[in-house]
């Protein structure tokens, strides 16, 4: 009977123990759980404010490149005035030929005249395109300082 008393007495005391330890495995399996919510929450928090940042930056990238693309218009603009101004100003001076061809056989002041008129023609398609490009690159660098950021 004691015997008995004593395997019935060891037995309780291993289920006791075993109970505690599942009660311990149990909160401590909590905290874990607890503690990856809070951590995905921070992840998915800074994504978040990670994507806000890009779409920010590549909103005001794109609101320079229109600021920028509007000043190389007006410039552009600008230079078309001057350069109708210069055609007024060969235009008032005498016709100027129409090709090299029929400029050769003429004197002096007609081919200055020509040449002059190309020669401003030719520089305004360069600036143009070189208004272009620079809007492009300024947009770009824009775009990736806000990447980098």
């Amino acid at each position: 009977m004691q015997t008995l008393l004593a395997i019935c007495v060891c037995l309780i005391l291993a289920f006791g123990v075993q109970t505690f330890r599942i009660g311990a495995l149990k909160e401590e399996a909590a905290e874990q759980a607890a503690a990856l919510a809070t951590a995905t929450a921070a992840a998915e928090k800074e994504a978040r404010t990670r994507e806000q940042q890009m779409a920010d930056n590549a909103r005001r990238a794109a609101d320079e490149y229109s600021k920028n693309l509007s000043r190389v218009r007006a410039s552009a603009d600008g230079a078309r005035s001057e350069l109708d101004g210069l055609r007024n100003t060969i235009a008032a001076a005498g016709p100027a030929p129409e090709s090299p061809a029929s400029a050769a056989g003429t004197d002096d002041a007609t081919r200055a005249r020509y040449v002059l008129g190309r020669v401003s023609e030719f520089a305004a398609q360069v600036s143009a395109a070189a208004d272009a490009c620079e809007v492009r690159l300024g947009a770009l660098q824009e775009y990736v300082r806000g990447v980098l950021k």
